[in-house]
């Protein structure tokens, strides 16, 4: 919202610049192609000062709206840098758990009886951190989200929920389409494990399809997906 204020108030910068322009140049204009009002103007000390106030009045106008463009390109990317810090997780880049209540926001009241939630965490995070680091283990994490990513942005909302948990939310799902979602990104994992023998990855699935559960909110769908995690 704050972004969108802050472009306007660009786009009224901007018809203030082009209404002097135009100011300007028609006056310019009028002393180009009168050469008694310009012979005038010349011979009228008053006259003459009166439009040197007024010229600088114009140049003066237009170097304030140049200044204040500049300024608010700068709040512009400012605002868009605190939007990417507030919905995408610092390591990962992936939204975050933010973006993902904003989802939940922009679902509330309305059918999601097609809607299919999937965790997918990896198991043995915490043993990568302790016997390679944890730079490494931050490292994995980067590289997993890259294939979640590749393979999360084809099937609906992707995002990381914190630690060594991943969500994806998708709007239109049965058990033929999550089945395929979790194979793709099993064959994906599988490769990666392979060209990197010591940090391979562990990962488990647990998911909640609404054809199933028959619940009326994005939020009593999650919670089911993590109950069926709970149970193993």
């Amino acid at each position: 919202m704050e972004n969108n204020n802050l472009k306007n108030f660009k786009l009224l910068k901007m018809l203030q610049l082009i209404i002097l322009a135009i100011f300007a140049v028609a006056f310019f204009c009028f002393l180009y192609f009168d050469p008694l009002l310009r012979n005038n103007i010349y011979s009228n000390k008053n006259l003459l000062t009166l439009c040197v106030f007024l010229w600088g009045f114009m140049i003066y106008s237009a170097i304030t709206l140049i200044l204040d463009f500049k300024q608010l390109d700068r709040h512009i990317a400012d605002s868009h840098s605190l939007n990417q810090a507030a919905y995408l997780d610092r390591l990962t880049k992936l939204p975050n758990r933010n973006t993902l209540d904003l989802l939940i926001d922009k679902y509330e009241g309305k059918d999601i009886s097609q809607f299919a939630c999937a965790l997918i965490t990896i198991n043995n995070l915490s043993k990568i951190n302790a016997e390679n680091g944890r730079e490494t283990g931050d490292e994995t994490l980067r590289e997993f989200s890259g294939v979640f990513e590749e393979v999360g942005e084809k099937y609906g909302f992707f995002g990381r929920n914190g630690g060594n948990e991943f969500v994806v939310v998708m709007e239109s799902c049965n058990f033929e389409k999550m089945q395929r979602f979790v194979d793709e990104i099993s064959r994906a994992i599988t490769e990666y494990n392979r060209k990197h023998d010591n940090e391979s990855l562990e990962l488990s699935f647990k998911y909640a399809l609404n054809i199933e559960e028959n619940v009326a909110t994005l939020p009593e769908l999650i919670s089911r997906m993590y109950n069926n995690w709970k149970r193993g």
